[in-house]
């Protein structure tokens, strides 16, 4: 099987594609969000229109990955942009080009929407989502800082 290459296709995500979310978020975190809770906040992402949540499958319908966005424009923005908020690819086809074929797919939807600017956050000590970023691209121009859990 040295020259297999899938046969890649996206869809917009449903409430079918939950569990399948769900244990990909296991995955990334390390740990078991409560899953009623989970259940609450997909429910509401994928009803929100500012939101572009694509699966992606490989062959035979088989779930392999997603990508979220959400279009939103910050008072400090001249234009709306497409804030890039998660990349998952399962391990199988990480060497595949499936990461590269869901985000071609998200580039093309957001600029069928006339949306021309992307934003991603990306962990400090995770060079290679560092290095597929700036493959494509992007460029930094800030740091985020992040504190919590807040006590009262």
């Amino acid at each position: 099987m040295p020259n297999y290459q899938p046969i890649y296709t996206t869809r917009v995500a449903t409430l079918k594609d939950l569990m399948f979310f769900y244990e990909a978020v296991c995955v990334i975190t390390d740990s078991k969000p409560d899953i009623l809770e989970f259940n609450k906040q997909y429910k509401l992402k994928i009803k929100n229109k500012a939101n572009i949540i694509l699966v992606l499958e490989a062959d035979k319908k088989v779930l392999i990955g997603f990508i979220v966005a959400e279009i939103r424009q910050n008072l400090s923005d001249a234009v709306p942009c497409a804030e890039l908020q998660e990349l998952y690819v399962s391990n199988k086809y990480r060497k595949l080009n499936a990461a590269d074929f869901i985000y071609n797919e998200l580039e093309k939807k957001v600029a069928k929407e006339k949306i021309f600017q992307l934003k991603v956050n990306c962990n400090l000590n995770s060079t290679l989502n560092q290095h597929f970023y700036v493959k494509r691209g992007f460029k930094i121009f800030k740091k985020q800082y992040k504190k919590g859990p807040i006590k009262l």
